[in-house]
């Protein structure tokens, strides 16, 4: 079985090569914003007129049209065009499936990318560390090949590759097909292939078996930099050259932060898709517990402030993204996610399975009221999480049943051990050291 797999790649483009990258994306920025356009407003007069809906096909056929209107269309390649239109059709397909809102314009700085579709036509030297593409390298008379920094080594077939900006930065991102493992049968599963994680606001990820994963990514200083750049661009004038300093200063600063999480996110999905089978996690609804808790005129919401730090937080570590991840790195390695309720996870007791509320003494530590079991919070819960995704998959019995005994999770040897080799400075085994992640 095929999947598709994309590689980002470090790009260094001369001053001319960045001109014909800007100048690539603003027409085919515009090409998706005219045909958004289109949909958008003389849809039902197409429908009325020609009898069928506006579709990417015949978008596609008008850009012929479109050149003789605009003739600095022509000094851009053709697929990249075609491929705007293409893009701007899989954004209504997402809406109107209901995986995402109504497609909204293309703006300047924000969405400087264009794509390169034909296999035929894409060349990636890693020896050389250049890329070849249409208008870049392919004759002796366009702009040069593309100098690339390759820091990993291609697996599969190109299938296509997108160039765009991300802050100050040029990325070429490589699609490539590979070949996938199959999916893991159930019957194939023990309980030495099942880890959980316990996804928290200062720490990451907690893992089951004790380790503490990853960092948080924006730290005080970052937070005190991104608001002495936004009251820098709020006295600026829109339009002018102040004005396009400060921003892209702004969006620099934005892009390191967004790199620094991605990076931590994917070291710890790559750890747990290449050293375990199944990961299970809670059923959490993030979106609805980012929400804003301002209320209305009306009803006015209580700790507004302590809400929204607590959402900064919740969205700096990247919840949403660590199971997006989790769950295609899982398919490729022949692994599945599994997702159980997240009701009293962290209420619960893993030695005798007791609920209390009191038992959370604090963030950090974990005493159960009932048996006196003591331990760090986040690995409780976690073995908690494990407990009942191996009662899902049926490796344990389900609680309730009369004639089956109920065994608990194995506690952890000593009382907050995690936490306290965490404030030594040192990690626990298989942990990721929030250096590594941070640089």
């Amino acid at each position: 079985m095929r999947k598709l797999k994309a590689y980002r790649f470090r790009i260094y483009p001369t001053a001319e090569q960045e001109e014909m990258f800007r100048r690539i994306s603003g027409c085919c920025r515009l090409v998706y914003n005219l045909g958004l356009e289109q949909r958008r407003t003389f849809w039902r007069q197409y429908r009325d007129t020609q009898g069928r809906h506006i579709s990417c096909a015949g978008q596609r056929r008008e850009i012929k049209d479109l050149k003789a209107e605009a003739a600095f269309l022509k000094e851009v390649p053709a697929h990249c065009l075609q491929m705007a239109l293409v893009d701007l059709d899989s954004a209504f397909q997402r809406f109107f499936s209901g995986a995402g809102g109504y497609p909204r314009p293309r703006k300047r700085l924000r969405n400087d990318s264009f794509t390169f579709p034909d296999p035929e036509q894409i060349r990636v030297d890693v020896g050389r560390g250049v890329l070849i593409l249409p208008k870049f390298g392919r004759t002796s008379r366009d702009n040069g090949p593309i100098r690339a920094v390759f820091h990993r080594q291609l697996e599969g077939r190109v299938r296509r590759v997108t160039i765009g900006r991300d802050g100050t930065h040029w990325y070429a991102s490589v699609q490539v097909a590979v070949r996938v493992r199959r999916a893991l049968k159930p019957e194939g599963i023990t309980e030495a292939d099942v880890v959980a994680a316990d996804r928290g606001a200062v720490v990451p990820v907690v893992t089951s078996d004790g380790a503490l994963l990853g960092a948080p990514v924006t730290t005080e200083r970052d937070r005190r930099k991104l608001k002495r750049l936004q009251k820098q661009l709020a006295r600026t004038q829109r339009g002018s050259k102040r004005h396009l300093k400060a921003l892209g200063r702004l969006r620099a600063k934005t892009a390191k932060l967004t790199r620094r999480r991605r990076d931590m996110t994917h070291q710890i999905t790559s750890t747990f898709a290449k050293n375990h089978r199944v990961v299970i996690l809670e059923d959490l609804k993030v979106q609805a517990m980012t929400a804003s808790a301002k209320g209305t005129v009306a009803e006015p919401g209580r700790n507004v402030a302590q809400k929204a730090g607590l959402n900064r937080s919740i969205l700096d570590v990247g919840w949403g993204e660590i199971e997006r991840q989790l769950r295609y790195k899982l398919a490729w390695h022949g692994g599945v996610l599994l997702k159980v309720p997240a009701a009293n996870t962290s209420r619960t007791c893993a030695q005798c399975l007791t609920v209390d509320a009191a038992s959370r003494v604090s963030r950090d530590r974990f005493r159960c009221t009932s048996c006196g079991h003591e331990s760090d919070a986040d690995v409780n819960a976690a073995i908690e999480i494990r407990r009942r995704g191996l009662i899902a998959l049926g490796l344990r019995p389900r609680p309730g049943l009369p004639g089956l005994p109920v065994e608990p999770s194995a506690p952890s040897t000593a009382p907050c051990e995690t936490r306290e080799k965490e404030k030594s400075g040192t990690q626990p085994r298989g942990a990721i050291a929030p250096e590594t992640v941070r640089a």
